[in-house]
């Protein structure tokens, strides 16, 4: 089966709830860390789903260029990477509109999906989806059906479904990788989807759960951000609970990689999804 990789384009800074008036003070490594997962991709013949931020769009135009050069999918990622529910509607839907502008004008081609920052379309923010349904957005990947301090839906669809407006207006939703418990915990999900969680779990696990999705018949949709390969990135004083999973097995990031291309077939949103994308455009 194919299933779908994405990546979260960001600098290490811009993942940890940094106010985006300070980041002129850290050192940029995002072009260096996404080099290497385009260097990995390439050797398995990858094709992923980018999530630029806007911001990195701005100041990394180059990147934005290489990243599509590479035959991979270039999505939005927001612009300022602050939570949605944090954002008024008016602010989300002036920072969506930058973030697919800067991203459109680098590719030359339309923006089809977005991510939410830190997975943040929650029931507090639900109303972000009629916004990103209006500003042109077939698809999205921000609802996690997991409990997180942060993020999550526990009783959202775990697989891709259609999402519709009360207008009749219609967008998919496609949920990273999660692996659902019968007991003890009914209708709880484990979280499999990447991130730090790929970092967290024995590679045997993360394989086993993917596995037994997979023979479920179920889609696997997994995801990095690149400051996940990239162990030498600056060490800053944070909360514990932030620091303790950013900073978490860095090392391992890219080796998992490697062992999880090897195991499974990933493409990108645009291709796996590609006729109910062109159903929803019409």
């Amino acid at each position: 089966m194919d299933h779908v990789f994405s990546i979260d384009v960001e600098d290490w800074y811009q993942g940890i709830e940094i106010p985006m008036d300070q980041w002129g003070e850290f050192e940029r490594r995002v072009e260096a860390s996404m080099g290497r997962l385009l260097d990995l991709m390439a050797r398995y013949d990858v094709r992923a789903t980018c999530f630029v931020l806007g911001k990195v769009a701005e100041e990394h135009p180059d990147l934005v260029r290489r990243i599509h050069d590479a035959g991979h999918e270039v999505a939005t990622h927001g612009y300022s990477h602050e939570k949605i529910y944090n954002l008024s509607p008016d602010r989300f839907r002036e920072e969506l509109r930058r973030s697919i502008e800067l991203v459109q004008d680098l590719t030359g081609e339309p923006v089809l999906g977005h991510r939410a920052p830190y997975f943040t379309i929650t029931e507090d923010s639900l109303w972000a989806l009629d916004i990103l349904r209006d500003e042109g957005i077939l698809y999205d990947s921000s609802i996690h059906p997991v409990f997180n301090y942060r993020y999550g839906i526990p009783n959202a669809d775990r697989q891709p479904s259609v999402i519709e407006s009360e207008e009749g207006e219609q967008m998919l939703e496609v949920p990273v990788a999660t692996y659902p418990l019968s007991s003890p915990l009914p209708d709880a999900n484990v979280p499999c989807g990447g991130g730090a969680y790929l970092r967290i779990y024995p590679y045997w696990l993360q394989r086993w759960c993917l596995q037994k999705i997979e023979e479920r018949g179920e889609h696997i949709s997994v995801y990095v951000h690149p400051w996940e390969v990239d162990p030498e990135h600056p060490k800053i004083d944070l909360p514990f609970r932030v620091s303790a999973t950013h900073y978490w097995n860095l090392d391992s990031t890219l080796p998992k990689l490697e062992r999880l291309f090897q195991d499974f077939t990933f493409r990108s949103y645009r291709d796996v999804f590609a006729s109910e994308l062109e159903a929803l455009s019409t």
